[in-house]
């Protein structure tokens, strides 16, 4: 005869509590049972394990019935998912009665005469499920800890390892009871840890070629079609730059495939209180109860750090894979590779790079049709090379352009090229500000005084950054290039002949910021430290958007020196490494020297521009001269530029100091600035940098430098 499906979970679970309660009273009897009793005890015994034996007939049939028809009940269910063997799903279940109904407290109580003790403990299982003492002793290997039921946190020991094993209370994970009554939620560390993808983008909609594509999906699809998928677990390895849409790859796979995806953060896994192990099982349990695939993102912290620490956090991350998950993917920004963590699984690195300025061009036009809202000109292949920004960057800059041009003319304004210059800006790296200072741009090519052509010169430097992507993309010229594909450049001239401003005019007139690096906190005499200081300038610098200003180059690009002892050979080391690090930045790298000869040759060839700064001749020192008292500054008539220029054969810098000395003695005495003022502040200017005073280079205004005048306590210079 055809059994009654059940209608629903909490009835099949209900008939599973009235076999419990068969199975107690069964045990009450018999502990209350006298050695030898009379008859009648043993037979209510006997009539109590025939009825328990029958009706779980019953349910396993019924249970058959109400799954073929499609009705979903839970305490099967989480028994397939976990490969639970008859015996560990009644644990499961003695252990759920108390979280259903408080009265099997005082029953489990009753049963170990301790009325303190109202969780079921090993012992009490074993008696409630078994018949034999063989039984028994075969099945006590279910309480292992690395047995399925305590390795999948179903189950829980409340009581200290050091207790007898038959002694120790367990209980049913909290998610656990949640799950299998019917009740939401993922618990608290999965809630903490976890976020599920909604509405995954389609996948021909992605940036990504067809045929990674459509490899991605036949893959997968092959591997579900395989006999025991399960035996051999599906894992993807995405390495590219954060923001390179590589959540956003496996999010639109799980779709085509009808499959959700759960993104674990490890960074969340990492910062919580409890044991990594036991969270990170806790939370990649979602995996298999929901069901979905598994987004492991953050993975490169368990890639730089304490080796022995992290490899054991790989292992255990590999074991919960092996547990839980169907098909995973992990994603790294790093190069790095999980070479034999997996085992025998199936692990399939992918590189998902941050799209080249061709694609960002792409990227660009697909937001500008879709928006009216962008001011025609806008040049979106200058902005797409100068710009290096990931797919989710891109979005966030176009976000944020058009938040400026509300800010700025109200609704309806129109997004400008200046906006998008700016939102971009906004969306790159700024860490780089904690390695290097950030210039301030705030001179033009009118304050750059030097040869027309120098300044033309720095002009084609511009011009190469702008029209990068023609020549080495539409060109070609890329594929006949092995690593170079930015720019590198050498300003070389005397102190003060304006290498800092032309960095600052350059990264002003491309729209980008600049950074000065400090080479004395690079360069260190411990062996090793100065390559990883520029490992992490660089490293910082590739999403940065910036342009890297090296100061006094020759600090660290001196010629390479002839290897006598260890410290020669380390130091060419430092030198070539820095060479492969210049060869391998894709933006804009400016390396300045005071002295030409003290580069290594090999720097020369590297070299995309070597810019020439020489000291100023007397006509470009009037212009300084002029240049460096703006216009609202009170300069009196005796104040001989021609003089100025043509005997104090100064630098720009010494010029600019000169300059805002005497208007400081000025504003400190007459109030307007005169010729006395300019010979004083040129004489301190002359001290600081060590030369003298002579009669006859300051003649004929050589008495102004010992001249009081109104400057008190002025000193005399021999």
């Amino acid at each position: 005869m055809t059994s009654t499906p059940y209608e629903n979970n909490w009835e099949h679970l209900s008939a599973e509590f009235a076999l419990l309660d068969l199975l107690l009273r069964r045990e009450v009897l018999g502990s209350r049972a006298a050695p030898g009793g009379d008859s009648t005890t043993g037979a209510q015994i006997e009539e109590l394990r025939a009825a328990a034996a029958a009706l779980r007939l019953e349910i396993d049939e019924r249970s058959r019935d109400t799954l073929e028809r499609g009705t979903f009940l839970a305490l099967p269910h989480v028994a397939r998912l976990f490969g639970l063997s008859p015996f560990e799903t009644g644990a499961v279940a003695v252990c759920l009665a108390l979280e259903a109904d408080l009265r099997y407290e005082r029953l489990y109580a009753l049963l170990q005469d301790d009325p303190t003790r109202k969780r079921p403990s090993v012992d009490v299982i074993l008696r409630l499920l078994t018949s034999t003492a063989g039984e028994r002793l075969r099945v006590r290997a279910f309480f292992a800890p690395q047995a399925t039921l305590f390795r999948s946190h179903i189950l829980r020991y409340t009581e200290d390892a050091e207790a007898p094993q038959l002694a120790r209370v367990v209980r049913l994970d909290a998610r656990m009871t949640n799950y299998l009554l019917g009740v939401g939620g993922m618990g608290h560390e999965a809630e903490r840890c976890v976020r599920a993808v909604h509405a995954p983008r389609p996948l021909a909609e992605l940036r990504w070629h067809d045929e990674l594509k459509d490899g991605l999906l036949e893959v997968t699809r092959e591997y579900l079609r395989s006999p025991q998928p399960a035996r051999r677990k599906l894992i993807f390895h995405f390495q590219g730059p954060a923001g390179t849409g590589k959540k956003t790859l496996a999010a639109a796979l799980c779709g085509e495939l009808g499959a959700r995806l759960l993104v674990v953060d490890l960074r969340r896994v990492l910062d919580g209180s409890h044991d990594f192990e036991e969270s990170l099982r806790a939370v990649m349990r979602e995996a298999i109860l929901q069901p979905t695939a598994l987004f492991i993102e953050h993975f490169d912290l368990l890639t730089d750090g304490d080796e022995e620490e992290l490899s054991a956090r790989r292992r255990a991350l590999a074991v919960a894979v092996e547990d839980f998950s169907w098909l995973t993917f992990i994603a790294t920004a790093n190069d790095w590779e999980p070479a034999g963590m997996f085992g025998e699984h199936l692990l399939l690195g992918v590189a998902l790079p941050a799209p080249d300025a061709e694609e960002r061009a792409l990227l660009w036009d697909a937001l500008a049709d879709a928006d009216a809202s962008f001011a025609p000109g806008v040049e979106w292949e200058e902005l797409a090379a100068r710009f290096r920004l990931t797919p989710r960057q891109l979005r966030d800059a176009h976000v944020a352009a058009r938040n400026y041009a509300h800010l700025r003319e109200g609704d309806g304004a129109q997004v400008s090229a200046d906006d998008l210059n700016r939102a971009c800006r906004a969306q790159s790296n700024q860490r780089l500000g904690t390695l290097a200072r950030k210039l301030a741009l705030r001179h033009d090519w009118a304050d750059l005084i030097l040869p027309p052509d120098s300044v033309a010169h720095l002009r084609e430097l511009c011009a190469q950054m702008r029209h990068r992507q023609t020549v080495f993309g539409a060109w070609g010229f890329e594929r006949r290039l092995s690593l170079r594909r930015g720019l590198c450049a050498l300003f070389c001239g005397p102190s003060g002949t304006g290498k800092t401003m032309a960095v600052e005019i350059i990264a002003r007139e491309l729209g980008l910021d600049a950074y000065k690096i400090d080479l004395s906190t690079v360069v260190s005499k411990y062996i090793g430290e100065t390559e990883k200081n520029l490992s992490r300038i660089f490293a910082e610098a590739e999403t940065s958007n910036a342009v890297l200003f090296f100061d006094e180059a020759d600090a660290l690009f001196g010629k390479r020196s002839e290897v006598k002892d260890a410290h020669d050979r380390y130091a060419n080391i430092e030198t070539g490494y820095l060479l492969q690090r210049i060869e391998e930045f894709e933006g804009l790298v400016i390396l300045a020297t005071n002295l030409r000869k003290n580069i290594d040759e090999a720097f020369f060839r590297r070299m995309s521009v070597a810019v020439e700064f020489p000291f100023p001749e007397e006509a470009d020192r009037y212009r300084l001269w002029r240049r460096h008292f703006p216009d609202a500054a009170p300069v009196s008539d005796d104040v001989d530029f021609n003089f100025l220029a043509g005997r104090l054969q100064l630098a720009g810098g010494n010029i600019k100091n000169i300059a805002v000395g005497a208007a400081f003695m000025a504003a400190a005495n007459s109030g307007r600035i005169h010729m006395r003022h300019v010979i004083r502040a040129a004489r301190r200017e002359y001290e600081k940098i060590g030369r003298m005073c002579t009669e006859m280079e300051f003649a004929p205004y050589h008495a102004l430098l010992d001249a009081a005048g109104d400057e008190p306590n002025a000193g005399r210079i021999v």
